[in-house]
Formats: C-alpha cells, structure tokens, sequence
C-alpha cells in the first residue's frame, strides 16, 4: 500500500504554480435549478460540464441508448448495479479510478431529469448512422510503388503494435501484442530480435546512436501503471539489457524530448494515455540523470506531444492531441523555467474518435498547419460515423487553426503528409483501423496525390485489403532519395471470421516501396 500511495502522490503533483493549475480539471459544474428545463437544455448543460456537447445526429439510436447514455448514467451515479464499473477492475485499478473521481459515489441528477435526456437523444437521433458524404472515385492503382509483404513471424497472427523506420541504419523496427520486437533491413531480411515484457508502443533513435523503447504494459484498457520507457543502447537487439529510464506509466503511447526549463539537459515528455486515468507530464531530468515528473494535464487520452516553438521565441512549446472525452488540439507555451500556458485552439466533441495530428504547412506560408484524422471506433459508441475521415486545419500566421479540407474515411486512425511523387508539394498517406469493410475499393489504406490548390487525387492498392492497418510510417528506408511506406497489421478481431490457416497467413507488415529511384533487390 506504500508504493502505491506514492505513485498516486507522486502522479498527482508538479512543481510550478502553472503546471498545478493545468494539470487537475475542475470538478464539473452541474445545474443547481433544474425546474422547467427541457430534455436538450439538460443534455446541454450536464454534457457541457466535462466536454464538448454531442448532438444527437452524431450517433443512431441504437448506439445511444446501448453505449453511450449506460456509460454517462454511471458517471453521474445513477447507472444500474449490473453495470459496476469496477468489477473488471483490479485492485490498483479500482483505487487509482476511486480517487480520480471519474464514476460519481452519489447521484447528481434526478431519475426525472435523466430520462428527459435520454427521451431527447433517443427522440432525435436517427434510426440509423448517418451517410458518409458523396467523394471523388478512388483510383485502385497505385502508380509509383511495389508493395512488398515480408515473410517473417509466420504461423502467428498479425499482432502489429509498432513500425517504425530507423534512418540512421537503414532498418524497421516492427512490434507486437506479444511483446515481440523486431530489426528488419531493407531487404526484408531480420536481423535480429528481441522479447519484451510488454506490447512496444513507439521507438526513438537518439543522435548518439542508443535506442529508446516506450512501453504499454498492458494493451488493453486498463489503468495499471505498467508502461515503461526503456534504454537498448544500441540498435542491434539483445546486444545489451534493457535500462529501465521512466517505470509505472499509464498504458504511455508516445513520448517526446526537448530541454523545456533551459538548464542543458534533455527533458521528456510522455502521453500516458490510460483509460479512465491518465496524464500528460513532462520530466525534468536532474543532475544524477535521474527524473522528477510534472503534470500538465491529469486525464486520460493523450495520444500525442509535438515539440515546436510556435510563436518564435526560442522556447520549445507542445502541440499536444487529447482524444477520449477532452478531445481537442492544445498548445501548451513555454514560459520559461518549466512553466507552461496552456490554449486550446481545437475542440471536438467526445465521440469524434480523434486519432493523430501531424504538423505541415501545406500553403507553403511558414506556419504549420494541422493534418488531424479522426476514426476511433472502439469504446461505447461503434458504428459507422460520416465524420470520421482526414482533415486539414490551416494557421492562421497567429495559431488559430481553420478547417479547410475534408475527406470522410471510416474509422481514420492515421495520416502522414511527405513530398512522396517528388514535384514540391504535399501529398499524404492515410489508414484507417476501422474501415467499412463494405465499401469497394477496399479504404483502409488511402493515398492522397496532391493536385495543388488543396485539392488531392485518393488511390488505393488491391492488396490493402489483406490488413487491418494499425501502424504507419514513411522515411526513405532503401536510401535512393524518396519516401517509402510500412503499413503493420493487427488482425484480432478477424480471428473469429477467419479460419486458422488463412489468418496466419495475412501479412503483418506491408512495405510500399516508392519507385521514384530504382529499389535494391
């Protein structure tokens, strides 16, 4: 119980005045006088208390009433005893999740008032989800790359939790669900490996050559603090034992570094993402080299921490994405000395299913702008959803960020923007993890060539279909002077529609050469 009031005093704490007031949200603030209010002025105003208001449109009636309303219930303590959040809970769970506030101890609505909400979303909902918006053809050719499926892990279902291209070495770097790691060369030939704790959630390539390794712990939702963020050493894997650098994160997918308070020594940022606990912090490395936390932000979601210093003054601020409830984009401005100011300068309401943002000045201005994808689909509200796709939000030269793009794509889990085709533009490459398997072409992995004037051509390939990409990134891996694609593939789900010997015979990564130059054979 020790360790574990620590963790919980030391996950809770930071060490500026700033970083204390961004780090806790305030409590929500519900209406006191409810008399003679509508079921749409209740949803506005219980809703509004945590997040941006989801309008009914957004969802089918179905999906309300069976995913999303049961789990507000709860939160406002009114949810039914079958519907126990904690009994799936361990023990470090349930506490960490008690003390965080997230389900209300007592009800704080009335049975009258809750049912007028419910009344209101079913009533305006639509029976079914709404259409996606009419596209431009997508072309079932992809001109330009070979794909390549290398041939390794076999007999195992596609697992894919990490691709990653290291430059530096010309290699990729795929993980797993099983905590597997592997260093593939251009050739597609391993060539090496290593057995992980946990599933590997991102790896970094350090300019002195050592590798750092971030962690899950545990995939699935969960709260336990298990993640970690690990020192290889080198990229050759197993040629040394891992160095344990950050321990007891909450389930982290990203991490960043930078010296953010100016005393010389590289700092880190990680996005705990968690589940119904979670926080963004950044970590002040010390004298010994050892680590103190400080809070930024104490909820779940956070996917991802870009550095760049955005209004010119020689201090590195974060483009941090939030997704789950609080889903937005925020800035948190350097102040200097480890302070930060915290703007959210996008906001989006918590069924978008946001997904990944990449900075990218796509009007050639100076200022960058916002590639955002949003696809989410696997928490309380899965189905298909007209919104979800990849989207383009410009900079305004000041920070605010206008949307002047959109592509619907079902289930947008990830979009890079890269010169691939050579011609001094941006075109960008998109997956989607939830797809409508339905539609024809297959869309779980779209090509956008751009055709100037914000205007993109969308491409497939006829073997995207093979996987359900989960993982993307794009870097001249051959090194003959253009960017080459890896999709990884996470094929669960299809276990229980795919017969044994089919499945483990689908591809776990999938390698788009670009044929700009000539690609090593």
């Amino acid at each position: 119980m020790a360790s574990l009031f620590l963790y919980v005093l030391i996950a809770c704490s930071g060490d500026s005045e700033d970083a204390e007031k961004t780090a806790m949200p305030p409590p929500p603030v519900y209406p006191t006088e409810t008399a003679g209010l509508s079921g749409q002025q209740l949803a506005q105003a219980y809703c509004q208390a945590c997040h941006l208001f989801p309008e009914p449109a957004l969802l089918d009636k179905k999906t309300w009433e069976n995913g999303v309303l049961p789990n507000m219930a709860l939160r406002l303590g009114i949810g039914s005893p079958e519907a126990n959040p904690f009994t799936r809970m361990t023990m470090m769970e349930s506490y960490l999740v008690r003390e965080a506030g997230t389900f209300a101890d007592s009800a704080r609505i009335s049975a009258t008032d809750w049912k007028k909400i419910v009344d209101y979303y079913l009533s305006e909902a639509p029976e079914s989800p709404l259409p996606q918006d009419a596209k431009d053809s997508i072309q079932c050719f992809l001109p330009g790359f070979s794909v390549r499926t290398p041939a390794f892990n076999q007999g195992q279902v596609p697992l894919t939790t990490l691709t990653k291209f290291d430059t530096l070495h010309a290699a990729l770097f795929i993980g797993d669900r099983r905590g597997k790691l592997f260093r593939m060369d251009a050739h597609c030939q391993v060539l090496d490996s290593l057995q992980l704790d946990s599933p590997p959630s991102n790896v970094y390539f350090r300019k002195d050559g050592s590798v750092r390794l971030l962690t899950m712990g545990k995939m699935d939702p969960s709260d336990e603090p298990l993640g970690q963020l690990l020192s290889l050493g080198t990229p050759e894997l197993g040629a040394s034992l891992p160095v344990t650098v950050l321990k007891e994160l909450p389930r982290p997918v990203q991490y960043a570094s930078a010296d953010l308070n100016e005393d010389g020594r590289e700092d880190l940022i990680v996005c705990g993402f968690g589940n119904y606990v979670g926080r963004l912090s950044w970590y002040e490395q010390l004298e010994n080299q050892q680590y103190r936390e400080h809070v930024l932000k104490q909820l779940p979601g956070g996917r991802q921490a870009i550095v760049r210093d955005l209004n010119s003054d020689g201090l590195p601020d974060l483009v941090v994405l939030m997704t789950q409830g609080t889903e937005g984009v925020f800035i948190y401005y350097n102040q200097g000395k480890g302070r930060f100011r915290e703007e959210v300068v996008l906001r989006f309401p918590p069924v978008n299913g946001s997904s990944y943002i990449e900075l990218a000045d796509f009007n050639a201005d100076g200022a960058p702008d916002i590639l955002y994808t949003n696809g989410d689909n696997a928490d309380y509200s899965y189905s298909l959803k007209k919104y979800h796709g990849v989207r383009i939000f410009l900079n305004d030269g000041a920070n605010q960020f206008h949307q002047t793009w959109f592509y619907p794509m079902h289930g947008a889990s990830k979009a890079l923007a890269r010169d691939f085709d050579g011609d001094g533009d941006l075109d960008m490459a998109a997956i989607a993890f939830f797809p409508d398997e339905n539609q024809k072409p297959y869309q779980g992995f779209l090509y956008f060539e751009n055709q100037g004037s914000l205007q993109f051509a969308a491409q497939t390939f006829e073997s995207a279909n093979q996987g359900k990409w989960m993982t993307m990134d794009a870097a001249d891996f051959d090194e003959d002077g253009d960017t080459d694609i890896v999709l990884g593939s996470f094929l669960m789900e299809w276990r229980n529609r795919l017969p044994a010997n089919e499945i483990v015979h689908k591809p776990s990564v999938m390698i788009l050469f670009n044929n700009r130059f000539q690609v090593p054979q």
